[in-house]
């Protein structure tokens, strides 16, 4: 019976942590639920629950950053937070909390630091034969470095397309890859608009679009809309200027 409970228990506290954030009214009360899950995950000697706690703590303070308050030391705490998941978490979703603080280092401004998490992520997705987490990882760095290096960036992404296109063949239902792949398609768009080939950009874009309208992909729909604004506001601005 006590062994049945110590296995239940820790999905229980992070569960109620989850919900909790994910409600926009409540969002700060998820802060002391993950805190008495760190007590909890060290009294019984629980490194999986302890980097969970630490990562979805994380992702509290970041939101909350997003959402409801720009300080800067939200995000210094979020990126604490999310290394020391990192440091303690060894499953299958360490890559993605890597990337977490790569995401958290580039809104710091730290972009040295973002592409080491983002290349940290990338080894541990290989350590742990995940092809999939590999290429959604691998289209963050891509977004990085495109501007340093346009071709490396291009081969990156459009091979992650084609992974994560694999993966959606094999797995029609999983929504989050046609969350990572509609990223893939809006950074794609956004690079070719920053050489100015905005028929590519459009192209990559429509297929976003088309993709966040099928899954109602909230979020995404936000960023699709942002990103055939610009390709349209480039577009009048180059006629204007072939015109005149």
């Amino acid at each position: 019976m006590t062994k049945k409970l110590k296995s239940k228990e820790p999905k229980r506290i992070l569960h109620l942590g989850e919900s909790l954030r994910e409600n926009s009214k409540t969002i700060l009360l998820s802060i002391p639920v993950f805190t008495f899950g760190l007590c909890y995950y060290s009294m019984i000697s629980d490194k999986e629950g302890l980097a969970g706690a630490y990562g979805h703590m994380g992702i509290a303070f970041k939101n909350y950053h997003k959402h409801f308050w720009k300080k800067r030391f939200l995000l210094e705490i979020a990126y604490y937070l999310f290394r020391k998941a990192a440091e303690l978490g060894g499953g299958k979703d360490r890559p993605t909390v890597l990337l977490k603080c790569g995401q958290t280092a580039l809104e710091l401004g730290d972009k040295k630091s973002a592409e080491k998490n983002c290349n940290e992520a990338i080894a541990e997705a290989k350590r742990l034969k995940d092809k999939y987490q590999k290429a959604y990882v691998s289209a963050h760095l891509a977004d990085l470095i495109k501007e340093k290096d346009f071709e490396k960036a291009e081969g990156m992404l459009t091979n992650s397309h084609e992974v994560l296109n694999q993966a959606i063949d094999k797995n029609p239902e999983a929504l989050y890859f046609q969350i990572w792949i509609s990223f893939v398609e809006l950074a794609l768009g956004q690079l070719y608009l920053s050489k100015a080939d905005k028929n590519s950009a459009r192209v990559w874009a429509e297929k976003a679009h088309a993709r966040v309208e099928k899954y109602d992909l909230k979020v995404r729909k936000l960023d699709v809309k942002k990103l055939l604004s610009k390709i349209e506001s480039t577009a009048r601005v180059f006629i204007l200027a072939f015109l005149s």
